[in-house]
């Protein structure tokens, strides 16, 4: 986790460093902070912290986490098809509407360890990035090869340590939060650059979870 941290803290530097030395190059100017009175935190003022955190996360994040979740449950159970006898029944997941889209996309993600349930996770958790462990769950929940594994197991099973690494550095790096792209919105007055802040930090996660994957593989192999 330290080394996650480590890795987002170069970039951002690296790339602060690259944007002032060229297209935001600018002349020095003073910046004066003003800084509040620190004190000792207790323990009831962590708690009411928590607290008042935990209440944010649940109204916020957990409405998204539900509703995406439960749009992924209904495309894995579309289109409804019609057996011999006449019934109805839901299809295959590989066949429904959301394991298409998986499929589709799934080229994309490949050479970084990926399959397809993972690639719909990733798509999902652009509009907040809490909502992939959901989306796992419930597609590996669909699936009947995985629906009696729990979701650690499951990614065992699907998983390569590669494609794991591969995983936790495409989230530092991916710009996986549409609230974020909303504030560089509302900041910067345009939409050029949320879209160019997206692309870049897509590409630098697609580059560094390629490269670690190909590595750890190697290593390994």
């Amino acid at each position: 986790m330290l080394g996650l941290y480590v890795a987002g803290f170069v970039a951002a530097f690296t790339t602060a460093r690259i944007l002032k030395s060229s297209i935001l190059k600018s002349s020095d100017t003073p910046f004066i902070l003003e800084l509040p009175q620190y004190r000792m935190p207790t323990l009831y003022s962590l708690a009411l912290r928590l607290v008042d955190r935990a209440r944010i996360f649940l109204r916020n994040a957990g409405r998204i986490i539900v509703a995406v979740t439960l749009a992924l449950w209904v495309m894995a159970h579309l289109p409804i098809m019609h057996t011999a006898s006449g019934a109805l029944t839901a299809p295959q997941l590989a066949e429904s509407v959301i394991g298409r889209l998986g499929h589709f996309i799934e080229p994309a993600i490949a050479p970084l360890g990926f399959n397809w349930k993972i690639g719909i996770s990733l798509v999902s958790s652009v509009l907040a990035r809490e909502v992939v462990v959901s989306a796992m769950g419930t597609l590996y929940g669909a699936d009947p090869s995985t629906h009696a594994l729990n979701l650690q197991a499951a990614l065992h099973h699907d998983m390569t340590l590669g494609g794991a690494l591969a995983l936790m550095i495409f989230f530092a790096f991916a710009m996986q939060c549409t609230a974020t792209i909303a504030v560089v919105r509302r900041e910067t007055n345009s939409w050029m650059w949320p879209a160019v802040q997206f692309l870049y930090m897509l590409a630098l996660a697609y580059g560094a979870a390629f490269a670690v994957n190909h590595v750890v593989m190697a290593i390994i192999g």
